[in-house]
């Protein structure tokens, strides 16, 4: 059993067909539309940037990145933590950016969650939208 589906529970045949083009730099668009998509599994390797353009949020891969594995309301999660902490925004967009975040937590507002993995190692599972980009 691969590392992978040991972590998650899922089937190494569904992870192989969910990565079958990992060779290639994929961009995945999901629509968070309410509480369901916030249940959507992210598999998001330590090369992938995260984009929520509604809220001018991204997150760029450092040489501190990692890879993760969690659901859109997990990775929401880590992005408010960071924010709560991070030193670089200004107390005014910092209380702005956490309400937004809340809200769609609470699946109260919409947005659009990007994923680009330039290694194509990073997955959105159900109905996000998968672009295969070439090299």
């Amino acid at each position: 059993m691969d590392k992978i589906s040991l972590v998650t529970g899922f089937d190494p045949q569904y992870m192989s067909s969910a990565l079958e083009d990992s060779a290639h730099p994929v961009t995945y668009t999901l629509n968070i539309k309410g509480a369901s998509d916030l249940q959507t599994r992210v598999i998001k390797s330590k090369h992938a940037s995260v984009e929520i353009p509604e809220l001018d949020i991204r997150i760029l891969p450092g040489v501190n990145s990692e890879d993760i594995i969690c659901d859109v309301f997990g990775l929401l999660c880590r992005i408010e933590t960071a924010i709560q902490l991070g030193p670089s925004v200004e107390a005014d967009k910092k209380t702005e950016l956490l309400e937004n975040i809340t809200c769609l937590k609470e699946g109260r507002c919409l947005a659009t969650l990007v994923l680009t993995d330039p290694s194509g190692l990073s997955v959105i599972m159900g109905e996000a939208d998968k672009e295969v980009l070439n090299t």
